[in-house]
Order: structure tokens, then C-alpha cells, then sequence
């Protein structure tokens, strides 16, 4: 995969997917500050309860997120009919692939940095105390790197059916299932890649081998789909 190719997918990208980080960090900064005021700051977490109210959320709108993603920079190509003349390029066919994945996790990456930028904000307007740049960090930042598996796995279903209604509706099932799933108790529960963003947060023990597991998957999904991709005939 070229420098040339990425910013050529990058220049197809609709306005929307543009918009969408943006759109998932109000989200969530908007949902964590007004829990954050009126429930959990008088609490005995004080102003560091903040990163508990943000974790019920997290995994939710950056799922959300992946899943709108990959069905509108799929579907573009599904109803201009372009994918087999975007196939047709002297280029391999896995790099186009691959492209579109990467564009789905540099967006993400900003939504990660809009929700740190937005959340020491509201904790300059809320307290005097010193910013924890650690947690601000990684909190986002981890369930980014989690959430690697969903988005391969959301794009992939997403090149493979042409009607976007069942990749949509397995994504935002998968989104609101992750609220739940990394609070059960069965350890199996816990292996379902729908969990991997919820478990990551440095808020529970042992997060960083399921960053490892996640960065793992992902990988292995992203290979799996890359090739069944290169092997599929469009019409």
C-alpha cells in the first residue's frame, strides 16, 4: 500500500466521515461531563469519577463510530457500482482494501484526540486540580487500539453485502452489546471481540493483555479479510 493510494481513498471520503470523530466526541464528552456534574462529582471519586462515567461510554460511540464508517466508505462503492473499476487499477487489490481499513483507524485516532482535548477542557472548567494526563491519554487511546478487531470485521461485512442494512444493524447490536458483555463473569464472554474495548481500559486490571489480544485479532482479521477480499468477484 502506496502514500499515493491512501490519499487517494482519503480524497474520496465523504464529507460525513469527516464529520464523524467530531460527532463522536461531543457525543461523549457531552454524555460524561452531564453525568459527570450532576451524578458522580459528589461522590467519594470526586472529579476522578469522571473516568468512570467516561468508560460507560466509550466502548459504545467508538463502535458506533467504526460500524458508520466502514458502511459508508463500502456502500459509496456499492451504489456507484465502482468496485470493479477500482479493481481494474494496476495496484493490488488487498492495498485498496487495506487503504480504506487505515482511513477507518486514522479517524478513529482523532475521535481519540477530540475526546482528550475535549475532556481536559472540562476538567479545567470543573476543577483546579492537576490534569492526569496518563488516564486522559490512554483511556480513548486504548479502547482505539481494541477496537481493531471490529473495525475489520465491519468492513468486511461491509464489501461483502451490498445492502448495508445487516453490517449496520450487526454493528450497532455489537455497540450496544459492548455496554454488558466485559462485565460478565463468564471468561469466554470475554474473548468475543465486541468486550475487547470495554476490558482494555487501564480502569480494569490486567487491560494491557487485552490490548495484546485485540492488536492480535486484529491483525489476524485484517489479513483474513484482505484476502477473501482480493479473492472476491464484484460485479
Amino acid at each position: 500500500m502506496t502514500f499515493a493510494l491512501l490519499h487517494a481513498e482519503g480524497l474520496k471520503l465523504k464529507r460525513l466521515c469527516r464529520l464523524i470523530p467530531l460527532i463522536q466526541g461531543i457525543i461523549l464528552i457531552s454524555m460524561t461531563a452531564l453525568e459527570w456534574y450532576l451524578y458522580f462529582r459528589q461522590g467519594p471519586g470526586g472529579v476522578y469519577a469522571g473516568f468512570a462515567v467516561m468508560y460507560m461510554f466509550l466502548s459504545f460511540v467508538f463502535l458506533l463510530g467504526i460500524t458508520l464508517l466502514a458502511s459508508i466508505m463500502a456502500g459509496t462503492e456499492h451504489e456507484t457500482r465502482a468496485w470493479k473499476q477500482l479493481l481494474a487499477m494496476p495496484v493490488p487489490k488487498g492495498s485498496i482494501y487495506l487503504a480504506k481499513l487505515v482511513w477507518i483507524f486514522l479517524l478513529q485516532l482523532c475521535t481519540v484526540v477530540i475526546t482528550v482535548v475535549g475532556m481536559c477542557v472540562i476538567w479545567v472548567l470543573y476543577t483546579n486540580e492537576p490534569i492526569p494526563w496518563k488516564i486522559m491519554i490512554l483511556q480513548p487511546l486504548f479502547v482505539c487500539l481494541s477496537s481493531v478487531p471490529m473495525m475489520a470485521i465491519q468492513l468486511w461485512l461491509s464489501t461483502v453485502f451490498a445492502n448495508q442494512a445487516l453490517p449496520l444493524a450487526l454493528g450497532i447490536f455489537g455497540s450496544v452489546s459492548s455496554l454488558f458483555l466485559a462485565r460478565s463473569s463468564s471468561p469466554v464472554i470475554h474473548l468475543l471481540p465486541w468486550s475487547y474495548p470495554a476490558l482494555s481500559s487501564p480502569l480494569i486490571p490486567g487491560h494491557m493483555q487485552w490490548i495484546g489480544i485485540s492488536l492480535g485479532v486484529g491483525l489476524m482479521l485484517s489479513i483474513l479479510g484482505t484476502l477473501m477480499f482480493t479473492r472476491r468477484e464484484f460485479e
